[in-house]
């Protein structure tokens, strides 16, 4: 057993395999009492390899035990969400989409853009998470395949929804039309009492941060695109 702090929240992880004491380097922490602490059962990880079993059972409890953490976090005020999010200049860019859309392509088009400051904060499975009325994008141990990620909180900037497309646009969205998307990206709690604080949370999010909607392909010119329309914070 080991503790780490994601989203600033210290927790214990009681494991079984060695993987996730690899995958949780940079996130371990000394001396601090844990707010929980979880496990994954035997079951559950052999659950898992049986849907999915050209993975390790280490990466597998990996997974078991995140999901087990993302499913207590609506009492501290922080929520799972899919997405990629690139940090610059302080701030938080917000990247969401289902997989094989391109997210990862895009963040990379805007580290070529922006140089060095720009920094990949997740890839994959960031944490968000209100502080002081203030909404965080949080790095995690668990950053997507490509292991693109590092331990750091900076405040959301935007949140932009992809699709591809021959040609680049992008334009504000509605409350109703990103909820019409947004579910398909988050990790909802089944107990009744978090799910209420998890709408709480949603609620506040869609009503303080700027959502858009980019349609674009593989060029630089996206992410200029993107970039330059998101750094203003405009909600239309």
């Amino acid at each position: 057993m080991f503790c780490i702090k994601i989203a600033g929240i210290p927790i214990g992880i009681d494991n079984r395999e060695s993987y996730i004491e690899r995958l949780c380097d940079g996130y371990e922490i000394e001396g601090e009492t844990p707010d929980f602490t979880v496990h994954a059962t035997e079951q559950e990880v052999r659950d898992a390899w049986e849907h999915n079993c050209r993975f390790s059972y280490g990466y597998l409890e990996s997974l078991c035990l995140y999901r087990k953490i993302c499913l207590q976090l609506a009492r501290y005020q922080a929520f799972l969400m899919h997405a990629a999010v690139v940090a610059v200049d302080g701030k938080a860019y917000v990247f969401t989409a289902p997989s094989g859309t391109g997210k990862t392509t895009h963040i990379r088009l805007w580290l070529e853009l922006l140089g060095e400051r720009a920094q990949v904060l997740n890839g994959d499975k960031p944490l968000f998470r209100f502080v002081d009325g203030t909404l965080y994008a949080c790095g995690t141990p668990w950053q997507g395949k490509e292991h693109m990620g590092e331990n750091m909180m900076r405040p959301v900037q935007a949140v932009c929804f992809l699709e591809q497309s021959p040609e680049n646009h992008i334009r504000s969205l509605s409350v109703s039309e990103v909820t019409q998307r947004i579910f398909h990206q988050l990790l909802l709690p089944k107990n009744e009492e978090e799910l209420d604080r998890y709408w709480a949370l949603l609620e506040k999010m869609l009503d303080t941060i700027p959502f858009y909607l980019l349609q674009c392909n593989r060029d630089l010119e996206a992410a200029r695109l993107s970039y330059e329309t998101m750094r203003r914070k405009e909600i239309c």
